[in-house]
């Protein structure tokens, strides 16, 4: 029994070890006994496990790949200024200089894009928040960028500063938090916009649009912080 038993000991030793080699490591890549994980490292092989199809999708919304021209857009510019034009001949249409439209329209859960025409007025109306001015009221946004492409046309881009007679936007709801509205904006920078200029506007940062006659457009990115609610973003 003395003999038989060392025997039987280095077999137990023998057998621990060989099943520990063939274990997975727990600090290893790709180490994975399952079919599943068989699988992807038959298709592809990517380090921590990348883009795994047993893993979320870390863009699950995202578009195809999207090309406008240069020519389309200033085609849309031409459209929206007719669209506008028509509109400012009836002030019951409402106080507001911008105008949607053209090819570009996207939406994610972390950006949307789309292109915006501002008009030029020439008398004064109401705006948004009660006050009689020629330009729409200036925007303040708490949860997104704009970052803005100028596609056709000229004028101004007031940023920075304070908005004076500032005031929640309100809808049918109630007022929108972290959206705000007024003018005129105090202390703030004047940037002379032209087509092909672009400008970032960070969260918080008051802008207002001062078209020049003939207005201008542009394609206009806002950019989620990534924590803020979608539908609060206007």
């Amino acid at each position: 029994m003395k003999k038989i038993l060392p025997i039987i000991v280095i077999a137990v030793l023998v057998g621990f070890f060989a099943g520990y080699a063939s274990r997975p490591s727990p600090f290893s890549v790709f180490g994975s006994s399952a079919p599943q994980a068989q699988q992807d490292q038959k298709t592809e092989r990517l380090p921590f496990g990348y883009n795994s199809p047993r893993e979320p999708a870390l863009a699950p919304d995202a578009p195809p790949p999207l090309y406008w021209s240069v020519d389309d857009l200033r085609k849309a510019h031409s459209d929206l200024a007719e669209v506008a034009a028509k509109a400012m001949k009836d002030a019951g249409k409402g106080s507001s200089q911008s105008f949607g439209g053209g090819p570009v329209h996207v939406a994610t859960r972390n950006f949307s894009i789309f292109q915006l025409y501002r008009v030029h007025r020439d008398e004064p109306v109401p705006s948004l928040t009660k006050v009689n001015s020629v330009w729409d009221d200036a925007e303040q946004h708490s949860g997104a960028y704009d970052f803005y492409v100028i596609t056709a046309g000229t004028g101004e881009m007031i940023v920075g500063g304070k908005i004076a007679n500032r005031q929640n936007l309100m809808d049918k709801d109630g007022p929108v938090p972290g959206e705000y509205r007024g003018q005129p904006i105090i202390g703030g920078q004047t940037f002379k916009v032209k087509a092909g200029d672009c400008l970032l506007i960070p969260p918080d940062q008051p802008h207002q649009p001062k078209p020049d006659s003939g207005g201008f457009s542009y394609v206009i990115m806002k950019i989620n912080v990534g924590v803020y609610p979608w539908q609060l973003i206007r």
